[in-house]
């Protein structure tokens, strides 16, 4: 029996396959289902069988799937692939991984660019990756190991030293938590300089001579001048290393050291609100900074741990509409965040907006058909009322460009909404206080008013409400208020008329019921109509 056979027609394999399929998004479950099949299947190498590595891989992306953010199973990932020595699987499956971490991941960089040291013998071709991870990740607080690597190869790879002293020139600037280790590095670099010419290496020839005054090519007494020069690069690198240094420590005390989660976490396990604060805070720091690639950079290392959380999805949006006028990249954003924050209405709300000014009509309209699916084409179910009324609004707007839109030809049967949509807003109301936002739903249908459709938000709404008995409307004095300012604000009626109608038509038979939230009702007598305040306090019996 194969290592295969022996593997799936194990009961443990069989257990652990059911856990999976029964809570896909239980990580422990992947986690001691990966760990099985690795240790059964080793040792991991060229020779192990085909269905075995099929399987292996098929369990990654499976968890891949699930949990996108985790960047140790992709490292692994790629890993499994580079012990098979598929090593075009290995360069597919580390920039598959950074493109969901939009190229900034610190920690998915490192290992690539450790892997690609062995695998990659052409120079220019190493350091090109060096250069672009440098781009992306660079700046980040703990990115030392990275510039550690590259320093190293430069060392040993480059014939010329310029190249290296000028990236070591610029990790100096840098406010790097290890910053200490690149300046010692540097120090003993000036002290081992043993010649004027060899200065050219840390600083520009034409640099050394107006900034220090000295000349490289003086051919006498060069000894002093060497030593003067030394002196004089070891102040000004004292001065920058106490800018580093208050830099470092400002961000390390106010932040960096109050950050205890620095990676993708599963939905279960909660970021301390504190911590929330503290990146919230972090992010505006950052901002506040103006080095555009740190906000990208710190923006993405925030969603590692707030991946769950939509504050963090709608912060990142905003800040690429508002500052960077990347309304593409904001859609994406928000789409990678709608996968993933337990929270959407916030998110969906934005992505509407954005693809609105990106004029993709028929993109939103896909959205919305999509977010109604996933709830059985029943989205007045929902417990979260923004995420319902949202879909309400902005397919009132694709009922506006019917080409676009699926209720082109639906039968209208009001003035105000294709007939689909209107029922779904009665059949919310008609759950009544087992759903919240119900007289919020009534305050907007009557902002729609106007004088063609008064008419039928009566009928249609309030009457039928009326009809149907649902006593949390009809025991509620917030209803009756809506319902009177239906009827004052109608164009179509004079005052007289309005007068006579609220009070006979409508006050009247609110009068039968046991009314709660009267003052809601006399809210509106008193703001409006004040002449029959007497009226009003005899039929509900109301007096000063």
């Amino acid at each position: 029996m194969n290592k295969y056979t022996s593997i799936i027609t194990d009961d443990k394999f069989s257990l652990l396959t059911l856990r999976v399929t029964e809570y896909p998004k239980c990580l422990s479950h992947w986690e001691t289902l990966i760990s099985h099949l690795i240790t059964k299947s080793k040792p991991i190498n060229k020779a192990l069988e085909p269905e075995l590595c099929d399987l292996i891989r098929n369990t990654y992306e499976s968890i891949l799937f699930h949990f996108p953010y985790l960047e140790n199973y992709h490292i692994d990932y790629a890993l499994f692939e580079f012990k098979l020595g598929n090593i075009s699987k290995v360069h597919k499956t580390f920039k598959q991984a950074l493109s969901i971490f939009n190229q900034r991941s610190l920690l998915l960089w490192i290992s690539y660019l450790k892997i690609c040291n062995d695998i990659i013998l052409e120079p220019k071709q190493l350091f090109k990756k060096y250069e672009t991870a440098e781009k992306y990740i660079g700046l980040h607080f703990y990115s030392a190991e990275f510039w550690d690597l590259y320093l190293k190869q430069l060392e040993e790879r480059c014939i010329m030293k310029n190249r290296y002293f000028i990236v070591l020139r610029k990790i100096l600037e840098i406010p790097l938590y290890s910053y200490s280790k690149f300046y010692a590095i540097w120090l003993h670099h000036i002290d081992n300089i043993k010649d004027l010419s060899q200065l050219t290496y840390l600083v520009r020839k034409d640099e050394l001579l107006k900034k220090f005054n000295i000349d490289v090519d003086f051919r006498r007494r060069r000894g002093l001048l060497l030593l003067d020069a030394k002196t004089k690069l070891k102040k000004l690198t004292k001065e920058l290393y106490t800018v580093t240094q208050c830099q470092v420590l400002e961000m390390f005390t106010l932040f960096e050291s109050k950050i205890t989660t620095q990676y993708y976490t599963s939905p279960e396990n909660l970021i301390a609100s504190d911590e929330i604060v503290i990146w919230e805070k972090y992010i505006n720091y950052t901002i506040n900074l103006n080095i555009t690639n740190l906000i990208y950079l710190n923006f993405q290392r925030a969603l590692l741990p707030l991946a769950h959380y939509d504050l963090i999805w709608i912060k990142y949006a905003n800040w690429l509409i508002d500052k960077e006028n990347d309304l593409p990249s904001a859609n994406n954003i928000l789409l990678q965040g709608l996968k993933v924050s337990l929270k959407k209405s916030n998110i969906l709300k934005l992505l509407y907006t954005v693809l609105l000014r990106m004029n993709e009509i028929q993109k939103l309209s896909d959205i919305l058909n999509e977010l109604e699916k996933s709830y059985g084409n029943k989205i007045e179910n929902t417990e979260d009322f923004s995420l319902f009324w949202d879909f309400i609004q902005f397919t009132i707007f694709l009922k506006n460009t019917p080409s676009q839109s699926r209720y082109s030809d639906a039968t209208q049967s009001t003035e105000l909404l294709p007939s689909s949509i209107f029922e779904k807003i009665m059949k919310r109301l008609s759950y009544g206080d087992s759903k919240n936002g119900q007289e919020d739903i009534l305050s907007n249908l009557i902002q729609l008013q106007t004088k063609d459709n008064t008419n039928t938000i009566e009928e249609e709404v309030f009457k039928r409400i009326i009809a149907s008995k649902w006593d949390y409307y009809l025991n509620n004095g917030i209803f009756w208020a809506l319902y009177s300012r239906l009827i004052f604000f109608d164009p179509s009626r004079s005052y007289l008329e309005k007068r006579k109608y609220i009070v006979s038509s409508i006050w009247k038979v609110a009068s039968d019921y046991n009314l709660k939230n009267k003052i809601s009702l006399k809210e509106f007598c008193i703001n409006y109509l004040t002449d029959d305040i007497e009226i009003f306090e005899d039929l509900f019996d109301i007096h000063e």
